[in-house]
């Protein structure tokens, strides 16, 4: 590891905790400072709190309000997080001339032109939250040109793993498996889905980069996967491990701002972070469903 020590924003998020456990595996002397409103009570978006922390050597901004359907609901709470805590970290880089900036990014493009999409296509956000993120990348670049800081972006595609909860779907899928019934929307939307460890493993390549200026990189596992499909393989998985069968059906309710499939091209991660995905979908669902059904005794 290049440094000594780091911050982590957003540390008690599902990112956020398995990074700061993997910091802390790798280098048992490093100085890993947790902000959140839980671990830290320093909200990134006050400017007073945020101002006083400590100098350190590289940043991980992950903070930030991360549900879409609840983005069309409350946009201001989003774009407000996300924007303006994006702007306090990149101000507090500035004045402590930190060495790197690892900013936590999304899918920003929207509806496909082509597929796998790589970097340079055209973004075009389809919602609030990826908005905001896209807003907080033009940020990092305007830091970068007018101050000579270092960001490394990453544009995250679909993250699981143990401990993610929420509305997402595999989290939806866990929690109906012992009911022996999982209802879904619809089963039709093809996701690039990202095992967590390989992601933290983007995360730490990201922080050791020695790229100068602004620099963006798309992580996914570059396959699509329906979301029926996705639930068969856990129900299979689920009856491999239990003896017990799963019936799944579907409403075929849309979301709003649905997106038909997504892939990433990840060479250039590859090529530059000398990154490359580990996990295969089966094996990550398998250690996803092992670890919650130990953590909820099932």
């Amino acid at each position: 590891m290049k440094y000594s020590s780091a911050v982590v924003t957003g540390s008690s998020g599902f990112i956020g905790k398995h990074l700061v456990h993997a910091l802390k595996s790798i280098n048992k002397e490093i100085n890993v400072l947790e902000i959140s409103r839980t671990t830290s009570s320093i909200d990134v978006t006050d400017w007073e709190k945020v101002k006083k922390i400590p100098s350190q050597d590289v940043l991980f901004h992950l903070a930030g309000i991360i549900n879409i359907q609840e983005a069309f609901v409350q946009p201001r709470d989003v774009y407000f997080t996300n924007y303006v805590g994006t702007l306090n970290m990149l101000e507090w880089c500035r004045l402590h001339d930190i060495k790197r900036m690892v900013y936590v990014s999304t899918f920003v493009y929207g509806v496909p032109q082509y597929l796998p999409v790589y970097e340079m296509h055209p973004a075009s956000p389809n919602n609030p939250y990826s908005q905001s993120k896209l807003m907080g990348e033009e940020l990092c670049e305007a830091y970068c040109r007018d101050h000579g800081l270092n960001v490394t972006i990453l544009r995250l595609f679909n993250i699981y793993g143990a401990q993610q909860t929420g509305n997402f779907l595999i989290p939806q899928i866990l929690r109906q498996l012992p009911s022996g019934e999982v209802e879904l929307g619809d089963p039709s939307p093809k996701r690039d889905f990202l095992y967590i460890s390989d992601v933290v493993d983007a995360l730490i390549a990201a922080s050791e980069s020695d790229t100068d200026g602004c620099n963006v990189y798309n992580i996914g596992s570059g396959e699509s996967y329906p979301a029926g499909e996705v639930a068969d393989m856990l129900a299979n998985i689920y009856f491999e491990q239990t003896g017990k069968n799963v019936s799944i059906k579907y409403t075929y309710g849309k979301r709003k701002s649905e997106i038909a499939d997504t892939i990433a091209n990840i060479d250039k991660a590859k090529n530059e972070l000398k990154w490359t995905p580990q996990v295969d979908i089966k094996t990550g669902l398998s250690m996803t469903l092992r670890a919650y059904f130990n953590e909820h005794k099932e």
